[in-house]
Order: structure tokens, then sequence, then C-alpha cells
């Protein structure tokens, strides 16, 4: 017994000096402002070397006898077989952690390896780490406790920013008036596009070189600047046509290509839309090209437009529904005559329904519905006649059907609003046809051919106001729903003052049963008969 003894005294006493070594390592390059190895919280306070002000009331870790104690899973507490490090923060919840090894990372590299430096302690978290950039901040360091502090690593409040070599950058970065900016890509676009660029030197090779993005910078600047000879913008316009149809479906390539579109030549720009228009549909349904197209749209002269038409035209439908061929058709609708729109037309009269409510093809049909003559919309819009109960209630048809009631026929109007009067109620609840109900109105109120709509809105607001003496008329049942609520708003915006005062008798005659949101149109009706009342 006496032997055991003896030898765990040894071993007690090894580990002690170690702990010594170690500590006396961390206090020679440790952090300052932070208690050492080995040193206690009264210590620190009491003026020790390591405190900055010398004798300050800086908090710092707990320890000693409360440091050296574990509490163990009854409550009750345990003299701890060793002291524990407070420059670690830990303090163990049972004393199964109690482990020298958790505690002081140093020391486990001392006694693990033959070479402490090649421990992952002393490779990411000694006092001179190999890789000082991990585990210091962004990532969990080896060690690290629930302080934030770990052995040998200093915590981010260590130096102020300006005292370190990043530092220093930010604050330098700052003085320029730059935004800090961790993005390479941000910050180059800050730069000067021309600058480490001459034209003299990029012409040799520009064909070549153009696809570079610092390269398409500094043309596109050339080419945009007001005080660059005007020779040399014919010059880069002429070396770039051949490769153009390549350069449109880059991000800043597309942008070069549109700027020689405005700045070149009469003759540039026919050899520019020569070289384009067989690559017309390609480019449609490119991110980039898409925009190219429809710059082409913009400066084409009338005569050549059948000529982009036909490339257009073989995949039509393709380009109605593409996310980015959509809005060169669009385009097309509005910057083409209508005889070369035909084509156009043909692709949504053979499906008029499922392009209406198609998330792209319902704008294609909403540009016919604005720029073509409503003689040549025919079929298109017997379609959707057809069909209004179902494209009222889609997300995107009802954009159509409010489109047909602002520039469809006035038979077309009158069909739409006897279709909504069938079934009011409804229609006003309902996310999307509410929107259909309120154009009804405001179409019926004040719109092109409201005159000749006079009887149909009479019977709509007949419809919202219901039978004299109903126990629940449509608008009381409006009143409290989500977006019926917002259907009587806009009724009383778009009525008259008869209409308002008969609104106004409805719901005060059903004051007890209105909820939160009846109550507030109630008041504001309140409101608004009082202040026409001072007005009188």
């Amino acid at each position: 017994g006496m032997a055991v003894r003896q030898a765990a005294a040894a071993k007690w006493a090894q580990r002690r000096a170690a702990q010594a070594r170690a500590g006396k390592e961390h206090e020679e390059g440790g952090e300052e402002g932070s208690p050492d190895v080995g040193q206690t919280t009264a210590d620190a306070t009491e003026g020790s070397p390591g405190s900055p002000s010398g004798g300050g009331s800086r908090k710092t870790p707990t320890s000693g006898a409360r440091r050296n104690k574990a509490r163990l899973p009854s409550g009750g507490m345990q003299q701890a077989p060793f002291p524990m490090d407070p420059a670690f923060g830990m303090y163990p919840p049972n004393p199964f952690m109690m482990n020298p090894f958790l505690m002081n990372p140093a020391l486990a590299a001392s006694m693990m390896y033959q070479n402490p430096a090649l421990s992952p302690y002393g490779m990411y978290g000694g006092v001179s780490p190999m890789f000082p950039g991990m585990g210091s901040e962004s990532s969990p360091a080896i060690g690290r406790t629930r302080s934030g502090i770990s052995a040998g690593i200093k915590s981010k409040s260590s130096k102020s920013e300006g005292e370190t070599p990043v530092g220093k950058a930010k604050i330098a970065k700052k003085k320029k008036g730059k935004e800090d900016d961790d993005f390479p890509s941000a910050a180059a676009d800050e730069q000067d596009p021309e600058e480490g660029f001459s034209i003299e030197a990029v012409m040799p090779k520009l064909a070549e070189t153009a696809r570079d993005d610092k390269v398409s910078r500094f043309l596109e600047s050339r080419l945009s600047r007001d005080d660059v000879d005007a020779e040399e913008k014919r010059n880069i316009v002429a070396g770039l046509i051949a490769v153009t149809p390549d350069l449109s479906t880059l991000a800043v390539g597309g942008r070069v290509v549109q700027r020689m579109l405005e700045v070149g030549t009469a003759e540039q720009k026919k050899e520019l839309l020569t070289t384009l228009f067989p690559h017309a549909l390609r480019l449609s349904l490119d991110a980039h090209g898409c925009r190219v197209v429809q710059k082409l749209l913009e400066i084409a002269p009338k005569d050549q437009m059948p000529q982009l038409a036909a490339e257009l035209e073989k995949n039509v439908d393709g380009c109605i529904e593409s996310m980015h061929g959509n809005h060169v058709i669009q385009k097309c609708v509005e910057r083409m005559p209508p005889e070369s729109v035909a084509f156009i037309l043909k692709a949504v009269e053979a499906r008029t329904y499922f392009m209406s409510s198609h998330t792209y093809g319902c704008r294609v049909v909403q540009r016919l519905l604005e720029h073509c003559a409503p003689g040549v919309l025919g079929k298109i819009l017997d379609e959707i006649l057809a069909n209004v109960t179902k494209l009222a209630q889609d997300p995107y048809g009802n954009y159509v059907i409010q489109h047909t009631l602002q520039h469809g026929r006035k038979e077309d109007k009158k069909q739409i609003i006897e279709v909504v009067k069938g079934d009011l109620l409804n229609f006003a609840k309902s996310k999307c046809s509410s929107n259909v109900v309120d154009k009804c109105f405001e179409v019926a109120t004040s719109g092109e051919h409201a005159q000749a709509l006079e009887e149909e809105r009479a019977a709509l607001m007949a419809a919202i106001l219901g039978e004299p003496g109903a126990a629940s008329p449509p608008i009381l049942l409006m009143t409290d729903d989500r977006w019926g609520s917002f259907i009587v708003q806009r009724v009383i915006k778009h009525s008259r003052s008869s209409e308002r005062e008969q609104l106004l008798n409805q719901l005060q005659a059903a004051e007890t049963q209105l909820g939160v949101k009846g109550k507030r149109i109630l008041a504001s009706l309140q409101g608004q008969g009082g202040q026409q009342a001072k007005a009188s």
C-alpha cells in the first residue's frame, strides 16, 4: 500500500510540474488582460502583471477553491483531484469530465506527442500555431471552452481592430471612402473598368480577348463614354461584329453588344442585324441573349422585322413558355407591325386557355389585348369569354380577365360582368377573382364604356346589397372576409352618394353582427358621411 501511495504521489508531482511548465510558457506568450495558467482570480484582480490596470476591478473567470470543486450528479461537492485552470474558463458539470487533457491542451500536447508542435493544439491553437487562421474565430478551436478562450489562443477583444494587419487594412480602406466588402467581385466592380487597359493594347487581339469579363467591361466603358472619339467606337464595333453571337450569351459581353447596337453607324447596325438574326431563336431562350434580341427589336427597321419573325416562328411556343423568351415575344407584339405578329396570334389561338393560365403565357396574351385591334383577336376573346369563371379564379388567368375588361369590346365587358354578378359572393371572397370583381366596378364606373355599362353596374350594386330586408345580405357576409372586406372598401370608393347611403344603412342595421373588419368599414363610412355633411 505504501508503494502504491508513493507511486501515485510521484505521478501527481510530475503532473504538477508539467502543468507549471505549461503555465510558464503561456505566461511568456500569453494574452494581455487575461489570467495566466495557474493564476487565480484573486491574483488577477490584485494588481498582477497580466492585469491591464495593475489592480483594476476587471472580472475574470472564477477560480480558486470554487474552481477546484466539481459538482456531483446528486448535488453534492467533491474535491477535484487536481486544480482546474481558470484560463480555460471550464467548469465541469460532472466528475467524469475532470480530465487534465481537456482542461489543459498544452499539457496533453507535451505528454502525448514527441513533438508538441505537430499536435492539433500546436498546429491550430498554440502560442505560435502552424495554421493561425484556423480555429481562432470562425471555427471552434481544439480545447476551446465555454468562455471562448483556449490555451494559447487570444480572444477577439485582445487587440483592437487597428492593431492587426487586417484591421489596419480595413481602416485604410474606410479612409478612402470605400465600403468594407469581403467579395472580390464586388470590389472589382468598384474599380475603374479601364484601369490597366489601353485601347492600343486591346485592339490587335480584340476578337480573341473580348470574351474576358475584364476586357468586356473596358470595351463597354469605352463605348459608353461621350468623350471617346467616334472613330475609336467605330473601330471597336467593326472588330467585334463577327463574334457578337457568342458575346451575346455572356453577362458583360451581352451589354457590349447592346452598346454596339446603340453607337454603331447605320451600315454597322445593318451588318449587326444580319449577323444576329440567324441566332435570334437561340439567343431568345438565353438569360443574357434575350436582352440583345429585345434591343434588336428596338432598332430594327420595319422592313427587316419579317426576317426576325421567321426565325422566332420556328419555336414560338417554346419562347412564350420560356422565362427568358416570353420577354422577346412581348417586345415583338409591342414593336412589330400587326401583320408581322400573325405567327404569335396563331400560336395563342391554338391554346388560348393554356396560354392565359400559364405563368409566362398570360403576359403575352395581355400584350396582345393591349396592342392588337379587337377584330384581330376574335378567336382569342371568344375562348377567354368561354372560360371566365375558371380564368378569374386562376393565379395568372385573372390578369387576362382584367385586361379583357380594360381593353376588350363593350360586349365582352358586359358578358364578364354578367358572369361575375351571377356568383358575386364567391368571386369576392376568393383571392384571385376578387381582383376581377374590383375591375368590374372600376370599368363600369369610370372606364371607356362606363356609360354603356350603367345597367350592368346597377345590377352589380344590387347584387352586393341583396334583397331589401334580407337577414344576411351579401355585403354583410363579405365584410369580415379577408378578400371580401377589400371588395366592400373598393365598392364604397366607386359608389355614388345615394349608393353610399344604402351601404351605410345596410351596415348600421347589422352592426351587432359585424366583426372587427366590418366595424372598421362602418366607422370609415360614417366618417365619410360626416365629412360630406360638413362640406354641404
